[in-house]
């Protein structure tokens, strides 16, 4: 498959994290392609409604404390 070429770009997947603040999150992936630059956007999106769109949701004002003990 390789060496002749036929490779296809995936460019819409469910991508899996575990983030350590607010758990694991299930997500969809979209990349944009400009192939005329040769770069990629990687867009990663919640669906709305989901667990996981409310773990982001909440990552937001996890995301502007400052955990750190001081």
């Amino acid at each position: 498959m390789w060496d002749t070429h036929h490779v296809a770009v995936r460019r819409a997947d469910t991508k899996r994290f575990l983030h350590p603040a607010v758990g694991p999150l299930e997500l969809d992936c979209e990349v944009l392609l400009s192939p005329e630059h040769d770069q990629r956007l990687v867009v990663y999106t919640a669906r709305p409604g989901s667990e996981s769109h409310e773990r982001l949701e909440l990552l937001r004002v996890v995301g502007l404390q400052d955990l750190t003990r001081g």
